[in-house]
This record gives C-alpha cells, structure tokens and sequence, in this order.
C-alpha cells in the first residue's frame, strides 16, 4: 500500500465473510467503489448478527464495467450463482470486482463494542468507507499482538 492511499473498510454478510475467509470467494463485488484501488488494504467488518471486524486482505486486480463485462471475468471467483449477481447488480451501469490477495484474519475478532470503547464513535459502513490513522493504527496495533492469522497469499 502506498501511503496517499487510506485503507479502506468494507461491510459484509455474514454468508459472504465466511466465503471470503475460507478462501472460496477471492473477488469481492461491489456496486460502488473509489477510484486507484489496487494494492489497497481493506478491513472487513461483518455485519449482524456477528458485528464484529474479521480480518482483512490487500486488492489486487480492480475490474469495472458493465455488469454483463464483469460477470464474463470473475464468475469463477465470486462464490454467487449468476441470478445472485444478477439480482445484486440490477439497473446498475458499472460493476466493480476486486481481487482478494494476501488474505488474513484476526484470531479474536474484536466486535462492534471493542470498536466503540476503544475507538470512540466507529461508524459501521454500509458499503464502504476510508480508514481513519487512529482507526488503522488501532486496527494494526491488534495484528501485531499476535492476533493475526494468515489465510493466504498468492507469490
């Protein structure tokens, strides 16, 4: 990650953050995304019932276009069937696909009250957002007490 660009934290499902920590999902969708994503760390908060931050990985490859382009590249990667993509992308123009790379997970998933008491007012996305240096530095403060577990890293 270079240091103009700020992680970036995203919301997930419960059903999607499983696929995803299992490695059976290695391209995340998205209808909305910033621009110069590659090589960005993203922190993956998981939504009810768990509510708590799971882990993170870095993006590798970004692909955008029409929902219909983007199906055609990572239908392989994203772990929905083609009528859940479909639904999910409904009267969408563009579609975002991001590549999961170096893949980890904390050992002790702090949940959304850890967040809040140590962190002041944690705001859950409800897509995305940036990280915040206090945010970011508490998120890497937890991976370096021996909390972070490597799922997967592509050479």
């Amino acid at each position: 990650m270079t240091n103009q660009a700020p992680p970036i934290l995203i919301s997930l499902k419960p059903n999607y953050a499983d696929l995803v920590f299992t490695g059976l999902k290695t391209a995340e969708l998205r209808r909305r995304m910033p621009s110069d994503l590659e090589n960005r760390e993203v922190f993956v908060y998981v939504s009810t019932p768990v509510r708590a931050l799971r882990g993170g990985f870095k993006i590798g490859q970004v692909w955008s276009g029409s929902p219909e382009e983007i199906w055609s590249h990572v239908s392989q990667l994203a772990a929905v069937s083609e009528d859940e993509y479909e639904a999910y992308f409904q009267n969408a123009n563009v579609a975002y696909a991001l590549e999961i790379l170096d893949l980890w997970e904390y050992q002790d998933p702090p949940s959304l009250t850890d967040l809040r008491s140590n962190l002041g007012k944690f705001v859950v996305p409800q897509s995305y957002r940036f990280v915040k240096p206090v945010e970011r530095n508490y998120f890497m403060e937890l991976c370096e007490t021996e909390q972070r577990l490597p799922l997967r890293s592509v050479a």
